[in-house]
């Protein structure tokens, strides 16, 4: 045996126990690092989940604001067009002989108040009746006091 053989021998022997104690601490650190990334994995989870239930609560606040505001709008659109009387638009189509005797009617009309201010009482009065009956609905009983 001559020294070359014996140096790489001693290497060779270095070599695998550096590698072996590198095994040794890659396989004891493994295990709690494995844990430390399941745990860092289920706190992204949670907050994951808590950021998607937090989006889905805001959608359902949106779609229920969008949701009571056209309520509130073509109610306000069908009260507009019960207290409004329009010859110009579309669905009221008056021969020209009928808007004229319409038109004599609200000119002597309208100086009395009586185009102004019956239709204001008794839309307020229906105003009420509406909100009566709808408070009963939400209520789940029956008023019969209106």
């Amino acid at each position: 045996m001559t020294f070359v053989d014996a140096l790489l021998g001693l290497l060779s022997r270095f070599g695998s126990m550096v590698a072996d104690g590198f095994n040794k601490l890659f396989n004891f650190l493994s295990v709690p690092l494995g844990w430390l990334i399941w745990l860092l994995d289920g706190i992204w989870y949670f907050i994951l989940t808590l950021f998607t239930i937090a989006m889905k609560i805001i959608m359902i606040f949106v779609a229920l604001f969008q949701y009571i505001g056209a309520v509130i709008l073509g109610f306000m659109r069908a009260i507009k067009g019960l207290v409004t009387l329009s010859f110009s638009s579309t669905p009221i189509n008056f021969p020209s002989a009928s808007k004229t005797g319409f038109q004599l009617v609200l000119d002597i009309l309208q100086p009395t108040g009586l185009m102004t201010v019956v239709p204001l009482v008794l839309l307020a009065i229906l105003w009420i009746y509406f909100v009566v009956r709808i408070m009963s609905l939400i209520g789940g009983g029956t008023s019969n006091n209106a």
